[in-house]
């Protein structure tokens, strides 16, 4: 654990988790006082590279608080930080848990970090993430294709290069979750938890949700990575490509009660653009949107 001062108080910080671009803590009170209510039911989101302007860190948080209710969305607020570089990098440094492909990565420093709501489970709570995908076909699939976008990528992937993610393994069609039909919500909600309560989410409460996500990955990204006129300031690409990739947390209290909010949405960089359409044209190329597989809804008709 670390020691830092936050809103003037002593705390003590653990290590959570981290991806690509951020690290997560929990933050406990290095006394038996608690808290300051600011940072109850938080955790402290840390920049791994440096970043020299506040701003940046809630870029596009006006973009999501626009289309979806607040209570639906992991909450974000900014707070300054003293000086954190050594205390974080010797806690991660004795950390013996984090992913090996990232034990390289550490805090290159900042003045300030995010508050964010804290989704961890209770003692008798249970949590599950997800990530919906693209909830709608790309706009770059063949005519007559029998996989969609994820299914497609799954297929490639495992094929080629042996490679099963934590999505993929949930063998799951995203276009399921946003059908008409109740049988194909709950094959899709089944395969993706065998929580009951969480299933039960899906089928039903989520909808709006979803919807209002595969809605918007269609409407900022019309024409697909293909198109010749996407440049590199496609700022719709870019916040498509984001609710395209974000995390639905569904925590199930103690009584019942589910707590669902949309996260892991930060901006997604346009200097992926080319990257993006390597892979489209792999995809495309490559027969991958037309094979057949009992996994995607376009397969099954």
């Amino acid at each position: 654990m670390a020691l830092l001062t936050l809103e003037g108080t002593a705390c003590r910080l653990e290590y959570l988790n981290e991806g690509g671009a951020n690290f997560v803590f929990r933050i406990l009170p290095h006394s038996s006082e608690e808290l300051p209510l600011r940072l109850r039911k938080k955790l402290l989101r840390l920049r791994k590279e440096f970043v020299d302007r506040p701003d940046v860190l809630l870029a596009g948080e006006d973009t999501w608080q626009a289309i979806f209710p607040g209570e639906t969305l992991i909450q974000h607020d900014l707070i300054a930080l003293p000086p954190t570089i050594e205390v974080i990098n010797d806690l991660l440094h004795d950390v013996k848990d984090r992913p090996a492909h990232r034990k390289d990565d550490f805090c290159e420093g900042g003045t300030h970090g995010i508050l964010v709501t804290d989704m961890s489970p209770g003692q008798n709570d249970r949590l599950v993430e997800l990530k919906p995908k693209w909830l709608a076909q790309s706009p770059n699939a063949p005519l007559g294709s029998r996989r969609c976008r994820t299914c497609a990528l799954r297929a490639q992937r495992e094929a080629e290069k042996g490679i099963v993610t934590a999505t993929d393994r949930q063998r799951s069609c995203p276009l399921d979750l946003v059908s008409e039909g109740v049988a194909s919500r709950k094959l899709a909600a089944d395969r993706l938890t065998d929580d009951e309560r969480v299933q039960e989410y899906l089928i039903t409460a989520a909808l709006p949700l979803l919807r209002t996500m595969q809605r918007y990955q269609q409407t900022w990204d019309p024409k697909g990575v293909l198109a010749p006129d996407v440049s590199p300031d496609a700022y719709g690409l870019s916040k498509a490509m984001t609710l395209r990739d974000c995390t639905l947390f569904v925590l199930v209290r103690s009584d019942g009660e589910v707590e669902a909010r949309l996260g892991d949405l930060d901006m997604k960089s346009l200097d992926k653009v080319e990257r993006w359409r390597v892979i489209e044209h792999g995809l495309v190329n490559g027969g991958w949107y037309m094979g057949m597989d009992d996994i995607c809804s376009l397969s099954r008709g």
